[in-house]
């Protein structure tokens, strides 16, 4: 009797039937992706790790070294079980060709270097310790990506009558610079052309590498050597950091798939919930005469929840089905930056959160018929199983109404009469205006101009990076003399980082990387307090701030080759860059070199930044420009990138979804309002005029919906991104998105979802001929 009942049910319901299993489908879909993406992503990060043997501490340092201090140290730290020094040759985008397009001036370093004998390895495509013959280059994934590049094209480096060829071999990972994020990219070159180049360019930079016998010791063994007298001129990074760092633009991703299932559960739950109701109440004779029968109401609840249960085990099997097909489209920037690392639980786990999603609807199947043990079959029989969503009598009387045309009256009274039922349509179109618009506003955040402020720097148009290495002084000097003197400039600013010291609550010394200059050119937005004013005041960066323990208004301790001077906190800004722990002043506290140096600019209306950019390029050689716009594009890019997908595929899904739940819903009035309907045919009024009734009721709930959703957007989006960038440094992320976007894709969701609404109308009622046929 079960499979007889469920087969009927489906089949005079098919078109609600085939909308919950497309829902529940792309819910178990997202979900198993999600899920697989999950498992993929640690296993690859773990993988490339162990397979590069990544040290535990890394500390960059630009400019020269004692190699014997550092041996010194090592030796005579327990906790260390192997250190290297890795020698890199930074050379300029003018000096570079790739095949026969020279590299783009930009935000990334091109390091040249040879293969780590005992660890930190640069890996092949399959996570193999990469080797080259001379003549052989290993170029890094993200050129790959940038330049398309393919195996067997040239690499060309010259400078003056120099000129060095070498033929593309393979494209490497590489466990510290993969993530875009990090500003610097390493090539790798046979010892012997390495050996060739440096005699041509002399300049390096190092990277000063430690292995630890027990990882979980990374922290401390940080603290002891930022507090020694060692090379620090760079950034110092850590395991975590470097897991981290590798894992942001998936688990960016992961995030966001998340969250649209989170939205579709809830649509797919809001759903169900309706059309089980709309079943039971179109069937209440019949449960009536069950009951006078006497069968169990267990047995009358499992023919309703058999149903839902087939509708629910067939979605999350065809949303399985498809995550095993098409999931590897979630996860090939995983398997292009750190390979694919198969496992038994790539596809078991997806499978658990399918039918972990099958669970979920079935048991809120049995919840909705939780009223039934409340009814009595009398009740069943005269009709009244719903009687407790009966419409209310409101008084809204239509002598009082004259003024209110009588369609628009009665679309009102009818709205309200039965809010609880037009409340569950309300939510669902909330829902799907929250998912069209959370991943779109993403979007626009990451693409604006404005975002640079989340990236430690105040908005300009072009900026220039001049590293140590580049004659820092005369170079600095040369450019600001030509700034001066272009008449297309309307700001421009000098700031120069250092790295020194800053003594933490527990008196141990931390890295800080302070910018100083004319803050106030180029303002940032100041999460708490203000920008530093005077010599004596400082401002720090979130994570920074987090770190010391330090509020607004308390002082610091900076520290440089044993002098100390203090400083007052009078400003805490977001930053992500340099690991998210910066400081900004006005002043420098010590005299000491400049690790390098940043000009920003802004032009004069009119002027065209691409040609002033060209201009100042080959001017300022081998000082990199970039448009700032560029800057922040080739800083987060690739992650913009695949958010722009997903804010696709999302706004599809809420115009799909609203869709069908509408036409869910009409199907479930159609059965419901029969009766209401063939009276109104029957005292006179038209098609049109109970068409214009259903359309009043529709504008106000498809109004009312959107604008819930998008003050959600609006009041709980930035909190739930903020959630993901304190871990970054940036704790209080805000849409930078133009106000537009709030209001034209609600609006278009709004007047697409109305059009169809009236569409629909029409069809239900075009088969009416006579004013006594039901809708």
């Amino acid at each position: 009797m079960r499979l007889a009942f469920i087969k009927k049910d489906l089949t005079r319901h098919r078109l609600i039937s085939i909308g919950l299993t497309i829902c529940i489908m792309m819910t178990s879909f997202l979900a198993a992706s999600a899920a697989q993406m999950i498992v993929q992503l640690n296993g690859s990060i773990s993988n490339l790790l162990h397979s590069a043997k990544a040290p535990d501490f890394v500390q960059m340092h630009d400019g020269d070294l004692n190699e014997k201090d550092i041996e010194a140290f090592s030796s005579k730290q327990s906790m260390v079980k192997a250190h290297q020094i890795v020698p890199m040759i930074p050379i300029e985008h003018a000096n570079i060709r790739f095949g026969h397009e020279p590299a783009k001036a930009g935000v990334m370093d091109h390091l040249f270097v040879k293969q780590n004998q005992n660890f930190d390895f640069l890996l092949d495509e399959q996570n193999e310790k990469l080797t080259v013959n001379k003549g052989e280059v290993a170029v890094p994934i993200y050129f790959q990506q940038k330049y398309r590049l393919n195996i067997g094209e040239t690499l060309l480096i010259e400078k003056g009558a120099n000129q060095f060829i070498f033929r593309i071999k393979a494209f490497l990972r590489d466990a510290q610079m993969n993530p875009s994020l990090v500003s610097s990219k390493r090539f790798l070159l046979h010892n012997e052309d390495w050996d060739a180049i440096n005699q041509v360019f002399q300049q390096k930079e190092y990277l000063i590498e430690f292995l630890l016998h027990d990882a979980s010791q990374t922290d401390a063994f940080q603290a002891i050597y930022q507090s020694s007298q060692l090379p620090q001129q760079g950034p110092s990074v850590t395991l975590p950091l470097l897991r981290m760092l590798n894992a942001l633009t998936d688990g960016m991703v992961i995030a966001i798939l998340l969250l649209v299932c989170l939205l579709l559960i809830s649509i797919a739950l809001l759903s169900l919930h309706l059309a089980m109701t709309a079943s039971i109440e179109e069937d209440e004779r019949e449960i009536g005469i069950l009951k006078v029968l006497g069968i169990p109401l267990t047995r009358i609840k499992q023919l309703y929840v058999g149903k839902y249960a087939a509708l629910a085990c067939a979605g999350c099997i065809a949303g399985y089905v498809l995550t095993l097909i098409f999931g590897d489209m979630f996860t090939t920037n995983i398997h292009r930056y750190m390979g694919n690392q198969p496992s038994f639980a790539h596809w078991l786990i997806p499978l658990f959160v399918s039918i972990a999603t099958a669970i979920i609807v079935i048991s809120c199947s049995y919840a909705v018929l939780r009223k039934f043990g409340q009814i009595s079959a009398a009740q069943a029989l005269q009709g009244v199983i719903n009687s407790p969503n009966h419409k209310k009598k409101i008084p809204m009387h239509l002598k009082k109404s004259r003024f209110i045309p009588i369609n628009i009256w009665l679309g009102l009274k009818d709205l309200i009469s039965r809010k609880k039922l037009y409340t569950t349509i309300t939510c669902i179109i909330a829902l799907c205006t929250f998912l069209m618009l959370m991943p779109i506003q993403l979007w626009h955040t990451l693409q604006s101009p404005d975002f640079i402020t989340y990236l430690g720097s105040g908005k300009s148009d072009l900026r220039m990076d001049i590293r140590q290495g580049n004659h820092l002084a005369k170079n600095t000097n040369e450019i600001e003399s030509m700034i001066r003197e272009d008449q297309g400039i309307q700001t421009a600013a000098i700031y120069k980082t250092t790295s020194l010291q800053v003594k933490s609550k527990e008196n141990t010394l931390e890295t800080l990387y302070l910018e100083t200059g004319e803050l106030s050119a180029f303002p940032l937005n100041y999460l708490k307090g203000r920008q530093p004013l005077k010599n004596e005041e400082i401002a720090l960066s979130v994570l920074n701030a987090d770190s010391l323990q330090k509020k607004i208004g308390e002082r610091i301790t900076l520290v440089t080759n044993g002098h100390e001077i203090q400083r007052t906190v009078t400003g805490i800004y977001q930053d992500v860059t340099n690991g998210g722990k910066t400081a900004k002043a006005i002043s420098q506290p010590f005299p000491q070199t400049a690790l390098w140096q940043t000009i920003q600019i802004q032009l004069k209306p009119g002027v065209n930044i691409a040609e002033k950019k060209t201009i100042f390029e080959k001017k300022v050689s081998p000082a990199k420009v970039t448009d700032m716009k560029e800057y922040v594009h080739q800083t987060i890019g690739s992650t913009a990138a695949i958010v722009k997908v997903i804010a696709f595929f999302a706004a599809l899904a809420a115009f799909g979804t609203a869709s069908l739940m509408l036409f869910m819903f009409l199907h479930m009035l159609k059965a419901k309002d029969s009766s209401r309907n063939h009276m109104l045919r029957t005292i006179g009024f038209s098609i049109r005029d109970i068409t214009a009734q259903y359309i009043t009721s529709f504008i106000v709930v498809l109004c009312f919906g959107a604008f819930i959703g998008t003050i959600a957007v609006s009041t709980i989006g930035p909190a739930l991104m903020s959630i993901g960038g304190a871990t970054l440094g940036a704790s209080s992320l805000q849409w930078l998105s133009p106000q537009w976007v709030s209001v034209v894709y609600p609006v278009t969701l709004f007047i697409v979802n109305l059009a169809l609404t009236t569409w629909l109308l029409k069809a239900f009622f075009s088969s009416q001929t006579t004013r006594h046929t039901l809708l």
